[in-house]
């Protein structure tokens, strides 16, 4: 839907959306509403470079991978280049993309659920440590699938090796969505029934 509509219900906004596919590039599954005249774009760069989406939604997976992935096509700047720009575009990040957007990647260690042998050269926890995430969130670090009785004693001691403050540290369960903008004064916390889950890195361009 261009900025310059005044849709008068939901029903008449025309939507478009992709999946990419981080490791190559290629864009997936194009769908959307019958009465878009406009082009799917045909590579995940263009989708977020020419395309100006409203919302890219990175989903769940191993965090490694999907932190290599954006690392060897380049798309770290890209994204933080389309969130920064006009019109205004929503990023939502699910599990290894909630992680993905903090300021640090030493969350995606602590439980161990993510095997980081995936990734050449970078094989240990220890070689993951002081890497950073995209640090879009005003420099918070996110711990997804946080269950209090069974991580909140892990969580306590692994978040002072953090190299941000502690106090910067966001731990949220599957029912909990953190929702904040660059220009909000405050952050808000909202709960939902939606669960978190995936197994393969991806992105959807809306």
């Amino acid at each position: 839907m261009s900025d310059s509509q005044e849709p008068d219900s939901i029903s008449s906004w025309n939507v478009q959306v992709v999946t990419v596919d981080l490791d190559d590039d290629s864009v997936k599954q194009p769908a959307g509403s019958t009465g878009v005249n406009e082009p799917f774009p045909t590579s995940g760069k263009q989708a977020l470079l020419e395309w100006n989406p409203h919302l890219i939604y990175v989903d769940g997976g191993n965090t490694f991978w999907l932190h290599h992935c954006m690392e060897k096509e380049g798309y770290q700047d890209i994204l933080k280049s389309t969130l920064g720009g006009a019109p205004t575009c929503c990023y939502c990040g699910s599990s290894a993309g909630a992680i993905l957007v903090g300021a640090s990647m030493q969350t995606a260690c602590w439980k161990g659920w993510d095997n980081p042998q995936i990734v050449p050269g970078m094989e240990s926890y220890d070689d993951w440590q002081s890497v950073e995430g995209l640090d879009m969130a005003m420099g918070r670090s996110f711990f997804p699938h946080m269950v209090e009785e069974q991580w909140r004693e892990l969580v306590n001691e692994k978040k002072t090796s953090l190299p941000c403050s502690g106090d910067k540290l966001v731990c949220l369960n599957d029912e909990e969505i953190l929702c904040y903008g660059r220009h909000m004064a405050d952050e808000h916390l909202v709960l939902s029934n939606a669960k978190a889950g995936s197994t393969e890195p991806s992105m959807s361009a809306v």
